[in-house]
C-alpha cells in the first residue's frame, strides 16, 4: 500500500510526540568540555554499593572546568574528607537534581560562599542546604573544577541525576549522554547452585562454576553444553561491559533469564535508592566475592532482599527441573546502549538424591531475617535488629583464648561469608583490662591471618559495645599510641618562599583519626583533609600575615590519644 509523504510525516510526528509526552525527560548538556569518556557507568557493582552515577574521565588530571547541565540553583554543598569529597547539588525545573562530586574547588561566588561557611562553622566537613535565590546557575555556567577529592581513586568527575522529591538516583544515560559503544557485554562466569537437600548439579550438592567461551550472541559453557540438575537450583552470571576505545570494564544495564522462551528473571539499572545500596550483597554471591573479588549476579531473591531493580521474577529465582525433561536456558545481557550478549545451555532434569550427600546439620540457633535476634553468653552479647540478614541464619559462636596483646578472649561470631545488612550490636566484657587502659580500649576485628583492625567501641557500664556490619573474630585491645604528625613540604621557622600551600601528614596506625583542630596565630584556619592520603593542606589566605606565623595543630584519634604540634611559618 502506498503512503503519501504528508501522511507519513504526520504519523511520524504523532509517534514522536507520543514518546516525548510519555517520557518528558530533559536532555542535559555535557558537564565537561569535549567528548564524553566514561570510566564508570550507572549501576556498576562496587564494594558495598551500586554505582549511583557515571564517572567521566578528565585525562587523569585535575582542574577541568565543570559546567551546570541545565538552568537551576545550587541546593546543597557538601564537603567531606572521604566519600564524594567536595560536591555540588543543583536543582532543576521539572523535578531533577544533578550532582557533581570529587571536585577540586568551586568557582567565584560559590567558592566565596563555601569559604565563609567553613569559617563560620569552623569545620572542613560540612553539608549546607541553600534556598533557590542564593546561588542560581544557568546551563553551561562553569560552577567548579574537576578534582580527586574524597574517596576518588583518581582524577575524574562523578556525575549523578536524581529525582528531587525522592532523591532516587536515575540512570544519567537516559538524559542525553552518549558514548561510542558498539561492543557487546562480555560474559565471564556461570554458576549453578543446588537449592535444598536432595538437589544436585552434575552430581554435586554444592555450587558448580563454569568458565564461558564465545562472543556476542553465542556464548556457551566452555566444557559442556548440558547440565544435569536434580531437584531445584538457581543460577549466577558474571558479566561486564566495554566501550569503544576505552580499556576499563563497566557495568551492564540489564540481565534476563529465559527458560523455554519464558522470561523468569530480569533486572534493570534505571533507578536506585541509596537506602538500598547494601542489598548488593543479596543480589550477588557474597562468599564468591569475598574469596575471589568476583561479583556474580544471582537469580535467587532472598526473603529479606528489598532491592527494587527486579523487572521479572518467577518463583523467587529458584527453578525446579523434573526428571528426564529437557529445558533450554538463555541468559540475555544488555549494555546501556542496547548491545546484547546471549548465553545458551540445556538442562536435563534428574532424580533427587538424599544420601550420602547430606552435609552437616543446621545449628539449633536460628535467626529469622524478618525478626530481631539475640545471643547471650558469659561476657559476650550479640544483638541483631529486624532484617539484619537476607535469609535465615544458622547462628554459630565459639570462644578461644587470645594472645597477651588482647584483653579478652577471641569471640568467633558466626561466619564471615554470611553478609550483614543492618548494623548489629556486639558487646564484650574484658577479662583482664587494667583500669589505666580503659579509656584507650576498643574492640578489634581479627582477620584470618591474625591481623587486628579497629572496629571501635563505647563503654556501657562494664560492657564495651560496638556496631558491626561483618561477622568474624572480635576481641578487646587498647590503643595507647597518639597519631603521627609530620610536615611534608616545609621546615618550621624557615622561609616558605613562594609556597602558597602547606602540607602536613597526619596518620594513626590503629583506631584512626577522629578530629583535628588547626589555629594560626590563635585563630582557627581552614585545613583541607584528604583522608585517603592522610594529608592536611592549608592554602594561604587572609588569615596568614606577612612574616612570622604560629601554626598550632591538635590531632585526636578514635581512642582519645592526642598529638599537639607547633610550627613557625614564615611567609
Amino acid at each position: 500500500m502506498r503512503i503519501l509523504p504528508w501522511v507519513f510525516l504526520l504519523l511520524l510526528a504523532m509517534g514522536s510526540g507520543a514518546v516525548s509526552a510519555q517520557e518528558n525527560k530533559p536532555v542535559f548538556i555535557n558537564p565537561l568540555h569535549g567528548v564524553l569518556r566514561f570510566s564508570g557507568t550507572f549501576g556498576e557493582l562496587r564494594g558495598t554499593h551500586f554505582h549511583a552515577g557515571i564517572d567521566l574521565k578528565t585525562a587523569q588530571v585535575e582542574g577541568k572546568p565543570v559546567m551546570a547541565v541545565d538552568d537551576g540553583y545550587i541546593s546543597r554543598i557538601a564537603v567531606s574528607p572521604s566519600g564524594y569529597g567536595k560536591a555540588l547539588y543543583i536543582n532543576h525545573p521539572g523535578g531533577y537534581t544533578t550532582v557533581y562530586a570529587h571536585l577540586q574547588r568551586m568557582k567565584g561566588n560559590i567558592e566565596t560562599f563555601l569559604l565563609k561557611k567553613h569559617y563560620e562553622l569552623q569545620s572542613y566537613r560540612l553539608d549546607v542546604s541553600l534556598k533557590p535565590d542564593e546561588l542560581p546557575v544557568k546551563k553551561g555556567d562553569t560552577i567548579a573544577w574537576s578534582g580527586n577529592s574524597g574517596s576518588s581513586g583518581g582524577p575524574h568527575l562523578h556525575f549523578e541525576v536524581r529525582e528531587t522529591a525522592t532523591q532516587a538516583a536515575l540512570n544519567p544515560l537516559h538524559y542525553g549522554f552518549r558514548a561510542k559503544d558498539f561492543i557487546r557485554p562480555t560474559l565471564l562466569l556461570f554458576k549453578a547452585y543446588p537449592a535444598g537437600h536432595g538437589s544436585l548439579v552434575n552430581g554435586s550438592p554444592v555450587p558448580v562454576s563454569y568458565e564461558l567461551a564465545g562472543w556476542g550472541p553465542k556464548y556457551r559453557l566452555r566444557t559442556t553444553d548440558t547440565l544435569s540438575i536434580a531437584g531445584s537450583a538457581w543460577f549466577g552470571l558474571k558479566a561486564h561491559d566495554l566501550l569503544n576505545d576505552e580499556p576499563n570494564k563497566n557495568g551492564i544495564y540489564a540481565m534476563s533469564l529465559f527458560i523455554d522462551s519464558v522470561e523468569v528473571f530480569g533486572i534493570e539499572f534505571s533507578r536506585l535508592y541509596f537506602d538500598k545500596a547494601r542489598y548488593i550483597n543479596a543480589l550477588c554471591d557474597y562468599p564468591e566475592y569475598r574469596a575471589t573479588g568476583r561479583r556474580v549476579v544471582n537469580t535467587r531473591k532472598a526473603p529479606c532482599n528489598r532491592l527494587n531493580i527486579y523487572k521479572v521474577l518467577k518463583d523467587n529465582g529458584v527453578y525446579t527441573f523434573l526428571p528426564d525433561s529437557l529445558y533450554r536456558l538463555k541468559f540475555v545481557v544488555t549494555d546501556h546502549y542496547g548491545n546484547e550478549s546471549v548465553l545458551r545451555l540445556v538442562v536435563k532434569g534428574a532424580k533427587e538424591v538424599y544420601a550420602p550427600f547430606r552435609l552437616r546439620s543446621p545449628s539449633h540457633i536460628q535467626f529469622a531475617c524478618e525478626q530481631s535476634a539475640r545471643w547471650d553468653t558469659v561476657g559476650f552479647q550479640f544483638i541483631a535488629p529486624e532484617r539484619a540478614f537476607y535469609d535465615t541464619v544458622n547462628f554459630r559462636y565459639r570462644r578461644m583464648p587470645a594472645p597477651p596483646a588482647y584483653y579478652s578472649d577471641f569471640h568467633v561470631v558466626h561466619n564471615p561469608n554470611t553478609p550483614i545488612h543492618e548494623a548489629c550490636t556486639l558487646r564484650i566484657i574484658p577479662d583482664r583490662l587494667p583500669e589505666r587502659l580503659k579509656k584507650q580500649a576498643l574492640i578489634a576485628k581479627v582477620d584470618e591471618k591474625g591481623k587486628p583492625a579497629a572496629a571501635g567501641g563505647k563503654w556501657d557500664g562494664e560492657w564495651l559495645t560496638v556496631s558491626i556490619r561483618d561477622f568474624g573474630t572480635y576481641a578487646i585491645m587498647a590503643d595507647t599510641l597518639p597519631p603521627v604528625v609530620s610536615p611534608v613540604n616545609f621546615v618550621s621557622n624557615q622561609p616558605l618562599k613562594n609556597k602558597e600551600r602547606v602540607n602536613i601528614r597526619i596518620k594513626d596506625e590503629f583506631s584512626g583519626i577522629k578530629s583535628y583542630v588547626p589555629t594560626l596565630n590563635g585563630n582557627w584556619i581552614l585545613m583541607e583533609y584528604d583522608a585517603k592520603n592522610n594529608l592536611l593542606s592549608y592554602f594561604r589566605d587572609a588569615m596568614a600575615r606577612k612574616g612570622r606565623n604560629t601554626l598550632n595543630l591538635k590531632v585526636t584519634d578514635e581512642a582519645g590519644n592526642e598529638k599537639v604540634v607547633e610550627y613557625i611559618l614564615i611567609f
